[in-house]
């Protein structure tokens, strides 16, 4: 009997331990949030028309520089947009390569401009390895430019 109560025992160690091991990790600080701000001139745009009813299956293929707002070439940006639907709305994949920090790559519906637009931030690598967050893009200068504000941890 006493071989089975020094188990017992030992389990209920283990079980404390680990309790305690699991109270520590729920109570330790998120992740800071960091915000990350891009420009991007509207210049690499082309167009794949199909004809449709309203443009809907309507492509943009874009590649452009991702600058600072003083227009300093901080790296560069690509994407796919299919247009939605008449209003002109598209579905956007896009990747943002920042010359030696890495990539961010990111999703989401461009609502029709002027409207502010938010993606999901899908992954990205190098500095951005297991990056999570969203990035808001706002039209201006007559949609020649875009701000991407991006908010990630």
């Amino acid at each position: 009997m006493i071989g089975r109560r020094s188990t017992v025992a030992r389990g209920i160690k283990l079980g404390a331990c680990l309790a305690s091991a699991i109270a520590l990790a729920s109570c330790a600080a998120p992740a800071q949030s960091e915000t990350l701000t891009v420009y991007n001139d509207a210049t690499g745009d082309a167009y794949v028309r199909l004809e449709q009813a309203g443009g809907v299956g309507d492509q943009i293929l874009w590649n452009s520089d991702m600058q600072t707002e003083d227009g300093t070439v901080i790296g560069s940006g690509s994407g796919q947009c299919t247009q939605l639907d008449s209003d002109r709305n598209f579905f956007c994949s896009f990747v943002i390569n920042l010359a030696d920090r890495g990539i961010i790559a990111g999703q989401g519906v461009q609502l029709t401009e002027p409207l502010e637009s938010t993606f999901a931030i899908t992954g990205g690598t190098g500095e951005f390895e297991g990056i999570a967050g969203k990035m808001t893009s706002t039209p201006v200068e007559n949609r020649a430019r875009f701000i991407y504000e991006i908010d990630y941890q």
